[in-house]
């Protein structure tokens, strides 16, 4: 098939003081076997900027930056404005602490060009230090837990089992490819979540629009991020915290939606007190976000709050 009978892809990377990782992820995809593809990376606030080392290593990317932490749906809204307008018929947003297999993006476009009713795509998600150990292979929606969970998340990759093409509930933000039609409809990332739940919000926003979204088994990216998470930091408690309960009130439909709401209330609440003796400092955050919930107040943490590298890579 001739180069430009394939839709044009753009991958796109955000980078905040990650430039190992992010370098990584580049060299990776210089073997993608896709013919029409590019790349972006937006730096996102770094306080050491890479974008001199990565042209000179990755000269055929395209550099963006920010001079502060725009969270994860900022930074990727910053390049899939800049994508769109240059006529990308499908964004993916990518970790950058990702590596993928070559034949990926393929895998992916083949599938999403077969249908146009889909609108999201993506790949099975394998544990980088284990690879056929599984991170993701789907996404199911739990309205009366107010929960979205990752399908075969630990298990190996046997059998079969996670090998068919479905549709799934949610497609994670870690690979998540989107056709330019979606974006158009719906819009962006919604910008006031900052980071976590975005993912989750967007696929809702696209299947209440009439979309697909759909699990492509054979494309392959390994994910690094370890199987045994410690605690949580008080930056991510915070924003898991308020931006669950906003998927809840936003997506979970009536009847379901008071009892979910009371039920994941008194869930924080538990959580709440039980790290008041750990650490009082992941305690006072779940409240803040129980706070900023009620008193509809969005964007990133207070100030003063830690903020690590919002790139993607501290998505769990």
């Amino acid at each position: 098939m001739p180069h430009e009978s394939w839709p044009k892809v753009s991958i796109i990377l955000l980078n905040l003081n990650g430039y190992e990782d992010t370098r990584d992820c580049l060299g990776s995809l210089q073997q993608v076997q896709y013919p029409n593809f590019d790349v972006i990376v937006v730096d996102n606030g770094s306080s050491d900027d890479p974008s001199p080392r990565l042209k000179r290593e990755f000269p055929s990317i395209k550099l963006l930056a920010s001079n502060e932490n725009l969270g994860f749906t900022g930074g990727n809204n910053l390049a899939i404005e800049d994508a769109l307008r240059h006529g990308a018929a499908y964004v993916l947003l990518l970790n950058n602490d990702t590596l993928v297999d070559p034949p990926f993006l393929t895998e992916l476009v083949q599938v999403g060009e077969s249908d146009c009713g889909i609108g999201i795509l993506g790949p099975k998600i394998f544990y980088a230090t284990e690879p056929q150990r599984i991170w993701y292979a789907g996404g199911k929606v739990k309205y009366g837990r107010g929960s979205c969970d990752h399908v075969g998340k630990g298990e190996f990759d046997q059998d079969g089992k996670f090998s068919r093409t479905v549709d799934t509930g949610f497609i994670t933000g870690c690979a998540m490819m989107i056709k330019s039609a979606v974006l158009g409809e719906i819009g962006l990332l919604d910008s006031k979540l900052f980071f976590s739940w975005e993912d989750n919000d967007f696929c809702m926003r696209a299947r209440n629009a009439g979309y697909r979204c759909v699990f492509v088994p054979m494309a392959h990216v390994w994910h690094k991020i370890s199987q045994t998470c410690g605690l949580e930091s008080p930056f991510t408690l915070y924003l898991s915290t308020r931006n669950q309960l906003t998927w809840i009130a936003k997506h979970v439909p009536f009847p379901y939606k008071p009892v979910t709401l009371a039920y994941a209330l008194f869930r924080k609440l538990v959580r709440m007190i039980l790290l008041v003796f750990k650490s009082p400092d992941a305690a006072a955050a779940v409240w803040a976000g129980i706070w900023a919930f009620f008193f509809r107040i969005y964007g990133p943490p207070p100030k003063g709050a830690r903020m690590p590298a919002v790139s993607g890579a501290a998505r769990a």
